[in-house]
């Protein structure tokens, strides 16, 4: 605590205000410079004991409640409870020190409190960029008895977040697939028979089926044409290659191409978790070249989030070939590889490169 943290409060500008028309009458009739000098040392010490008193005031206890991981774009509420510490009741104005990179609502707060009284307070933030970010201090003003002065407390309180991607769409698409509501989300399951590369079963041959498909030994034991019925293939590795180039932070509403990407990446490896298949993230146009291993299973889904939802596109250019290259050292399996990009005419002859990789 430090004196140099006092203010004046509104009442102390009206006070001076009000001596000023005393100084004026007392410069005109010398009779009253007495009355003046006097009224200014009562006035002056009794601004000092006021300040002395707010000074020595006890500090309120203060305790922070914010979830650990908030989704960008996303309102959350942040919880302040406040308890009067001092020996008499105190008037307080609050405000919580939260990263820059959130918007907020509802602060400052002005509080009055009796002697050990709690009082909660909640206000609202919406992150606006993804990352790690720390919330440092609560800042309180006490307000003196007489009301003269505040002074400015500090409370070291802190608390780190995490900021990720909306995975409200993947809440929201994993309700409707316990309820079976699938169609509402436009996705239509189909079983395609006679495709992939796994085998299922075998039939009689039909109509339209390739000769490549008849199992010539169960044809002649069986002495009519059967065919060998394949499905699709299952437990396969997905790559997701991330852009993170200048392009990708062109803004579509209110996030940018990098973070629908991002959105849209997590949703994508949601599905593909649930149905047994393995996802990994590359990165590619950036100085930072960061590889995410394959991961397995829906409970994995968090080791793949904290990869990948503080990455930021930087000013280089997209090098797709440079990517591809990247991909192959890490990757040897047989994949199917997706590439999140923002795509102009004259990168035709490097992502087609990069693609024959």
């Amino acid at each position: 605590m430090s004196l140099l943290h006092l203010k004046p409060d509104i009442r102390l500008i009206w006070l001076l205000v009000l001596l000023v028309p005393v100084a004026l009458v007392a410069s005109i009739w010398p009779s009253l410079e007495s009355i003046w000098l006097s009224l200014l040392i009562l006035t002056g010490v009794v601004l000092i004991h006021d300040a002395w008193s707010v000074y020595r005031m006890s500090s309120p206890g203060i305790q922070r409640n914010v979830a650990g991981a908030l989704s960008v774009g996303v309102h959350h509420d942040v919880e302040l409870l406040v308890r009067n510490m001092h020996s008499t009741s105190v008037c307080i104005d609050v405000f919580d020190h939260f990263p820059e990179q959130v918007e907020y609502t509802a602060m400052p707060r002005r509080l009055f409190l009796a002697v050990n009284e709690y009082a909660q307070l909640v206000y609202r933030i919406r992150p606006v960029q993804r990352g790690a970010f720390e919330f440092s201090t609560c800042e309180c003003l006490l307000q003196s008895p007489l009301k003269f002065w505040r002074h400015k407390r500090l409370i070291p309180l802190q608390d780190t977040v995490k900021v990720y991607p909306n995975y409200a769409p993947v809440i929201e698409y994993a309700l409707l697939s316990t309820e079976n509501h699938l169609s509402m989300m436009g996705i239509l399951k189909r079983r395609r028979r006679g495709q992939g590369m796994d085998f299922h079963q075998l039939r009689e041959f039909r109509e339209g089926d390739s000769m490549k498909q008849v199992d010539w030994k169960a044809s002649s034991r069986m002495r009519k044409l059967i065919a060998r019925e394949y499905q699709d293939e299952r437990d396969q590795q997905i790559i997701v290659m991330m852009d993170c180039g200048h392009r990708m932070l062109a803004q579509d509403g209110e996030l940018s191409h990098f973070d629908h990407s991002l959105n849209a990446l997590l949703l994508l490896s949601y599905v593909a978790l649930r149905q047994g298949d393995s996802v990994g993230v590359s990165t590619f146009s950036s100085d930072e070249r960061r590889w995410v291993k394959p991961v397995k299973g829906v409970a994995n889904i968090n080791s793949l989030l904290n990869g990948i939802f503080d990455l930021q596109p930087g000013s280089a250019s997209p090098d797709y070939s440079s990517g591809a290259r990247d991909l192959l050292m890490r990757q040897r399996k047989r994949s199917l590889v997706l590439i999140l990009t923002n795509l102009r005419d004259d990168d035709y002859e490097d992502l087609q490169l990069a693609v024959k990789l």
